[in-house]
């Protein structure tokens, strides 16, 4: 019996050192091909992820092009992709893109997130398809640059929501624009960056009127949306929404995809705020009593985003090791995580929390 006792302490000890290493690039590297593993082997036999959680998303549609976006970035040094893998993934999105340049309409009945559907897409194509798909990222361009609200849409400059993007509501009648956020148009920005290095275009330009008035001109921070004040998860005193960190994080990102430097006063701002408020075990800025609960929620995309925002702007400082010791041991063993309390956001998809995951640990080993 005490022989078993100790071979019990020794193993714990082991895991007990496994989930806080001294190097937490090492530990995060193991995790990282863990939870690649994971997603790999949830890919379905038609080339797509689908939700076994979320009903909404168990076509696949949205889920598949944030699962395999995020997976190609990790580089074949690292973990090597399945053999047919991404050619299979990418069938299924070249299948389910309609004719208009919209993927997240597959089905009659339900709207798969079109908007954030298409952007992560487009960064696919643009970045690993194959010469043919020309065509077909030209049709997504032009999707996506004809849901941004401006005066196509019957938006002038001094609606506050001039040059952002939403959810991708159909048949919206000209002047309205429905849902608006900073998540949505960061990632319509990003798409096209990613298909237009380096280039000006006029979306650009719209877009940072939009985020100029997200932007705290008293902290630097950023809040989520100025037009669906619901979206906001902020601290709110009756009068004002106040940063926070999840916002914040999107907003530097935002700011970058559009054209502005790290050096920029804006971006400056924003990451000033995110040194200020550096806590990771939740995101700062969104009160604790808040019957929501959007910071327990959100908890992976709070990693994911400060992960991505600290490596944009080239910051070392600690995070890695602190990131990398919260991380590890809420790894399961299949290689998947898993947020409880995230519903709301479809954490509680262990899909969308290892996605959200593997972006923070992938976003530690890029110095």
């Amino acid at each position: 019996m005490k022989t078993w006792q100790s071979i019990s302490l020794v193993l714990a000890c082991a895991m007990f050192l496994q989930c806080t290493p001294e190097d937490p690039e090492a530990g995060a590297r193991g995790a990282l091909q863990k939870t690649c593993a994971y997603l790999w082997s949830k890919q379905s036999n038609d080339g797509g992820w689908h939700s076994e959680t979320t009903g909404l998303m168990k076509g696949g549609e949205s889920v598949t092009a944030f699962v395999l976006h995020t997976l190609l970035q990790v580089p074949d040094s690292i973990f090597t992709t399945p053999p047919g893998g991404k050619e299979k993934a990418l069938d299924f999105l070249r299948n389910h893109i309609n004719e208009a340049g919209i993927l997240g309409l597959s089905d009659p009945d339900i709207i798969d997130y079109p908007n954030y559907s298409t952007a992560y897409a487009l960064r696919v194509f643009a970045q690993y398809g194959a010469p043919e798909d020309s065509l077909l990222i030209e049709k997504m361009t032009a999707y996506l640059l004809g849901q941004q609200f401006i005066e196509q849409r019957g938006i002038d400059t001094t609606h506050t929501g001039y040059g952002a993007w939403g959810f991708g509501e159909l048949k919206l009648p000209p002047g309205e624009t429905a849902h608006i956020d900073l998540s949505h148009t960061r990632r319509a920005l990003e798409s096209l960056r990613t298909a237009f290095p380096g280039e000006d275009l006029p979306a650009f330009r719209h877009a940072a009127r939009f985020l100029k008035t997200l932007q705290s001109a008293e902290d630097g921070g950023f809040i989520s949306s100025s037009v669906t004040l619901g979206t906001n998860k902020g601290r709110w005193d009756g009068t004002n929404f106040y940063s926070y960190a999840t916002a914040t994080c999107d907003g530097l990102l935002a700011l970058l995809a559009v054209g502005y430097s790290r050096n920029d006063a804006p971006v400056q701002a924003v990451f000033q705020w995110l040194k200020r408020y550096p806590e990771l075990d939740a995101p700062a800025g969104m009160p604790p009593d808040d019957p929501n609960q959007w910071g327990r929620a959100m908890f992976f995309y709070h990693l994911a985003m400060r992960a991505e925002a600290y490596t944009a702007m080239g910051y070392d400082g600690n995070w890695r090791t602190k990131m990398t010791r919260i991380l590890l041991p809420k790894q399961l063993p299949d290689g998947s995580f898993v947020n409880p309390d995230g519903a709301i956001n479809k954490e509680n998809d262990p899909l969308i929390a290892s996605s959200l995951c593997l972006i923070a640990l992938s976003a530690m080993g890029r110095h």
